[in-house]
């Protein structure tokens, strides 16, 4: 998580330690700095994991693909059935782990709010089967299926489940991995072992460097390209494995100084920050290599309980996922254990650049588990120590970490104090404590006499399972001045003035914090920048009642604009607007007088039709029919007339809107229209012409539609088009429509 802003009080100078550069710099005794979050911990050991690889590995199982759609739907292979299953992968169940799925149930779940539908990822033989050995799917709803039994890749419609086209590499496929709209392919061949097919081209070998600065260079000649993946970054990997091993290499981007060398490894990928998951055999865990730049380190290996050794998989929030007897899984760190339940860091010298300095407070990010606790110790001095009183620095540190021997003044440190959690979790005025950040602030006053330099141990005591752990740390340079402010016989005593110092100190943070909210208390009053629980506080001071359903920036834009928008109540502009903060899309607002008469004509019309008449182009151009239909009169009575009379207007929004948008927009509309008015709330992608595509009126610059208009003997459709979403797919240069129109190249 990334570490809070550091903002310190107007008139105090800070000494702060954040960030892994710098605590690098310290000297840790049973801590460690936690690689990826800049975190001090109790140095700790992954538990005992499913235990090392076999070796040799023996006969690895037969290959089942697993792949995620756009929609975040499942695909797994089962390769002895010549069957493709659909599972549903609901977000929101990731973080436990376990979605069961009965494997002789319907093999794709009907979609909610449509209708039943089966999916048999079979060829047009119905009596071949698939067997899906690898499966890939695109943002076009296309899925990829690997045929082991052919050595084919099947195009798959989603749409329907059916084939769309068949395709045959000149290079036995070994993998697939999808790159947006792109396929990468993993062929046996070593000299072309990449090609990219997409669901309507021809397939495209990607050039292989092969010399001796290529990135298959320090790879045996005898492995041959086994799996493919895609990170991340869009940069493609690839194993090869042979006799002796296998190994992993970077074949597009920055090459790695070596590749990863994995004995017994069978199937790897990348997960969502760029690290590397191999997998062995079946019931083992996983192994996870960490890539940073040009080089790749070993990192925790991830537990893979009831892993069915047939292939792993990334799932669209970035986790390494497998298939089991119960299901699909996800992989998880091993947990980490702490043989030793303490541990300390001792902190390079903090200089105030003063001479006798009388150190303030100090301040602690940190995340302390119940039953774990962080303790600090202090030590000051004017000069440096001498080297005979200070200890080696540990290897590999940026800087000397001054540590002082025992004996010395370094046994001020051994004398610790707990700290105080801050009422608020928090050390900045008007900042409440965020929901999702398990760091709260503690402070302590520095417990030392007078000195330029201030030394800090940090002593971090866990239990064999959990851990303190420190994100930042800084400290006021200058003490406060209350005790010289008081008569000068409170300060004859030197431990009386000491223990009144320290007890000062609180009453001097309650009064430098009420100071500071009161400098900083405009920003209460500032849309931008109030806290979000007081948004509705601010909005009660003009009157306003702020919808909670709205997303909070366009919360905050309703409050810097109200006085404009109240100016502008019930009418175009001021619901223009409002509906436009909230939706963040164009809206446009026909009035119905707008259309009166017939000063508009319409495009084409039949013959003879009194309201058909010729095209002008110009002010009376009108493109389609009536946007507000006549209301129909009362059945057994006279019509109604606030039906009939009252203003109608209609709002075009151009983008589709889920249920809980639309009633945002209703209740909307409902309170900021004119009483006497009848609205009709149109949404959609794109404007239809001859329905509701009104020149000057109700048209908007913005995007393009996703399908481009065909005009008979003007436009062709060749080089890889396709026309249309067929059933049965439609490809070019072997479909005829109508019976008697060919697309041809």
């Amino acid at each position: 998580m990334a570490a809070a802003p550091i903002a310190p009080a107007p008139g105090r100078r800070f000494a702060p330690i954040l960030g892994a550069q710098w605590w690098d710099r310290c000297s840790h005794h049973g801590t460690v700095v936690d690689a990826s979050t800049a975190e001090v911990t109790l140095a700790g050991q992954p538990a005992a994991s499913a235990g090392a690889w076999p070796d040799p590995p023996g006969p690895h199982a037969e290959r089942a693909g697993i792949a995620f759609d756009q929609r975040g739907w499942l695909y797994h292979g089962v390769p002895e059935r010549g069957q493709v299953q659909r599972v549903p992968w609901p977000r929101a169940a990731t973080a436990g782990g376990n979605v069961p799925v009965d494997l002789l149930a319907d093999p794709m779940p009907a979609e909610p709010a449509q209708a039943a539908a089966g999916f048999s990822a079979v060829a047009a033989d119905q009596g071949r089967p698939l067997r899906a050995r690898a499966l890939a799917a695109d943002p076009d709803d296309h899925l990829f299926v690997l045929d082991g039994a052919t050595g084919t890749i099947a195009v798959l419609d989603l749409a329907d489940g059916r084939l769309l086209r068949t395709i045959a590499l000149a290079w036995p496929p070994v993998d697939l991995a999808a790159r947006g709209p792109v396929i990468t392919v993993a062929t046996s061949a070593r000299d072309h072992p990449l090609v990219e097919i997409d669901a309507i081209g021809e397939p495209r070998a990607v050039p292989a460097d092969g010399g001796a600065h290529g990135p298959l260079a320090d790879v045996p000649p005898g492995a041959e390209p086994h799996r493919v993946a895609v990170a991340p970054d869009g940069s493609v990997w690839l194993m090869l494995r042979g006799e002796a091993g296998a190994w992993i290499v970077r074949m597009t981007g920055e090459r790695l100084d070596h590749p990863i060398s994995v004995p017994g490894a069978d199937d790897f990928d990348i997960d969502g920050s760029g690290d590397v998951v191999v997998t062995g055999p079946a019931d083992y865990d996983l192994l996870v290599w960490a890539v940073g730049g040009k080089a790749a380190e070993p990192a925790a290996p991830l537990a893979a309980r009831g892993y069915d050794g047939r292939g792993i998989a990334v799932t669209p929030e970035g986790r390494i996922g497998f298939w089991t007897a119960r299901g699909f899984r996800l992989a998880r760190p091993l947990t980490v254990r702490y043989p030793a339940a303490t541990g300390y860091v001792d902190t390079y010298r903090l200089d105030s650049q003063a001479y006798r300095q009388r150190w303030g407070r100090l301040f602690l990010e940190a995340c302390i588990p119940s039953g774990t606790k962080v303790e600090v110790g202090f030590a000051t001095a004017d000069d440096l120590p001498r080297l005979e009183e200070m200890m080696n620095t540990r290897p590999g540190s940026a800087s000397p970490a001054l540590e002082f021997a025992p004996g010395s003044a370094g046994d001020l440190l051994n004398t610790v104090y707990p700290l105080h959690r801050r009422e608020t979790g928090r050390e900045l005025t008007w900042t409440p404590l965020d929901r999702g950040d398990r760091f709260e602030v503690y402070e302590a006053p520095v417990r030392a006499g007078p000195g330029r330099y201030l030394w800090l141990r940090l002593r971090l005591t866990g239990t064999s399972t959990l851990t303190p752990r420190i994100r930042a740390v800084r400290v006021e340079c200058e003490g406060h001045d209350l005790l010289r402010r008081l008569p000068r016989t409170y300060q004859d005593d030197a431990v009386a003035a000491a223990f009144l110092w320290r007890y000062l100190a609180m009453i001097d943070g309650v009064l430098s914090e009420m100071d500071w909210r009161a400098q900083q208390r405009d920003l209460l009053f500032d849309p931008w920048g109030a806290p979000t629980e007081l948004l509705g506080w601010l909005a009660s001071l003009i009157g306003l009642t702020l919808d909670q359903r709205w997303p909070e920036p366009a919360r905050r834009a309703v409050l810097a604009e109200a006085i404009c928008l109240f100016r502008r109540r019930g009418t175009v502009p001021g619901l223009k607007r409002m509906l436009e903060m909230y939706l963040q899309s164009p809206v446009i607002i026909v009035e119905a007088f707008q259309l009166r008469g017939r000063g508009g004509a319409f495009v084409g019309g039949a013959e003879g039709d009194p309201d058909a008449a010729s095209a002008v182009v110009g002010t009376s151009l009108r493109v389609g029919g009536e946007v507000s239909p006549a209301t129909a009169p009362r059945a057994g009575g006279p019509p109604d007339a606030f039906a009939t009379h009252a203003h109608r207007f209609s709002v075009l929004i151009s983008r589709d809107l889920d249920p809980g948008q639309l009633a945002v927009v209703r209740d909307l509309l409902e309170l900021n229209r004119p009483a006497h008015t009848v609205v009709e709330i149109c949404a959609g992608q794109g404007m239809r012409v001859g329905v509701g595509l009104y020149l000057a009126v109700s048209t908007a610059v913005g995007p393009g539609s996703a399908f481009a208009a065909a005009v008979v003997g003007r436009s062709s459709a060749g080089g890889g088009t396709v026309v249309g979403h067929g059933r049965a797919g439609v490809r070019v240069g072997a479909t005829r429509l109508a019976g008697n129109v060919a697309v041809d190249p």
